[in-house]
């Protein structure tokens, strides 16, 4: 790595823009397979030479000796030891392979990168879309960002710098949202960024539009275990509303939410609204850091786990489950071996959350003391309230 870096150094040398190059390095440093020269953990061999040298040694003879003590102690050889000793510096990794990128590949990740930094010094951005504001703005909800609607095609979005509590995560939820209106056409962008001029912090207006969508290397979103991302508009009683993704279970295809705490409430509702029209809708809520997961919500840590949501779909929605369409199921019993372990396996992640694992039971129908009871769970009453305890 030492040699690469020289080979840049000059290479910036020789350039009229050095930013370009050191930029379009990181990148491709990023993407490339790079490892340490040692499996041996460094900061340990050092902790280990250092214990066995009080003083600095006098000769080659004296460092070679410590270095076997060393080599010995740690099950090693004096070879291995000597490159993991500083194994963690950046210089001393090891450029396995780079990856398959052409050079306009890697310009349109410069340039996307380029938006993506400057984005995150905006304190607010307003965004116009005729066609395309719904979409945006479920991409703002699902990423947990604070927005207000200021006309019916516009919508105001808090930036990084305007947050002060869990500014980086929100900062890199606001960058993830940068890239994904790429995806989104025919929409338009003024950012109220802060930059620095020396030593005092300037407010400038970044415009962008749609047309960036052409720097963005990003391939369509994956298709998760059979989610595939919602297109079409579904038509409500108060409003219409585009979901997140669709799931089809035994040729039902059932509309999908994803959200955070803020919004879970309203996308509830929303999904409440689809069903009692019947369109087949969930909602799964995504929590992170020390959130909690709403009352009666289907939570993921930091992101979806789709075999399980899969799994659950699968459980509601299956021909062989019908007794959750017909009513409350009065025993778990009724439930087959297969779909009981995988309702079991979530109440395990809901606890220690009694309201919510009680929610959860009576929203599959069934009943929330023989199922607790049966899944391993103490059962307390507290009046007409369950506490759930191991």
């Amino acid at each position: 790595m030492e040699e690469i870096e020289d080979s840049l150094k000059a290479l910036e040398l020789k350039s009229q823009n050095p930013k370009i190059v050191k930029g379009l390095a990181l990148l491709m440093f990023r993407m490339s397979r790079i490892e340490p020269p040692s499996s041996l953990d460094p900061i340990t061999v050092r902790e280990v030479i250092f214990s066995k040298t009080r003083v600095p040694p006098a000769s080659p003879g004296e460092r070679d000796e410590i270095l076997e003590a060393v080599a010995k102690e740690m099950n090693s050889s004096v070879a291995e030891i000597r490159k993991a000793m500083y194994a963690d510096k950046e210089s001393e990794q090891i450029l396995l392979s780079l990856p398959e990128i052409t050079p306009d590949s890697l310009s349109r990740r410069f340039n996307s990168e380029q938006i993506e930094t400057v984005m995150l010094k905006a304190k607010k951005i307003e965004i116009t879309s005729p066609f395309n504001m719904p979409r945006i703005i479920r991409i703002a909800r699902r990423l947990g960002l604070l927005y207000r609607a200021t006309e019916r095609d516009a919508v105001e979005i808090s930036g990084p710098l305007s947050v002060t509590e869990g500014s980086e995560r929100y900062g890199s939820s606001f960058a993830l949202f940068t890239r994904q209106i790429m995806r989104v056409g025919e929409w338009q962008a003024e950012a109220t960024v802060s930059l620095r001029d020396g030593k005092r912090e300037k407010e400038y207006a970044y415009t962008i539009n749609s047309s960036v969508s052409e720097y963005s290397d990003l391939p369509e979103e994956e298709n998760h275990y059979g989610f595939v991302q919602s297109k079409e508009f579904v038509k409500l009683e108060n409003g219409q509303v585009i979901f997140d993704y669709t799931f089809n279970v035994e040729g039902k295809s059932v509309n999908i939410l994803v959200t955070r705490p803020r919004y879970y409430q309203e996308d509830h509702f929303t999904v409440r609204s689809a069903r009692e029209q019947g369109i087949n809708a969930e909602v799964f809520c995504i929590i992170r850091g020390n959130e909690k997961c709403p009352s009666g919500a289907i939570c993921f840590k930091d992101s979806v786990d789709w075999i399980r949501a899969k799994e659950f779909l699968e459980t509601k929605y299956s021909r062989k489950e019908t007794n959750v369409e017909r009513g409350p199921v009065k025993k778990i019993e009724e439930i087959s071996e297969e779909n009981r372990k995988k309702i079991f396996r979530h109440l395990e992640d809901l606890y220690p959350d009694s309201q919510a694992m009680v929610d959860y039971i009576e929203f599959m129908g069934l009943d929330a003391s023989k199922t607790l009871e049966e899944a391993g769970f103490k059962v307390i009453w507290k009046g007409l309230k369950i506490l759930v305890q191991k």
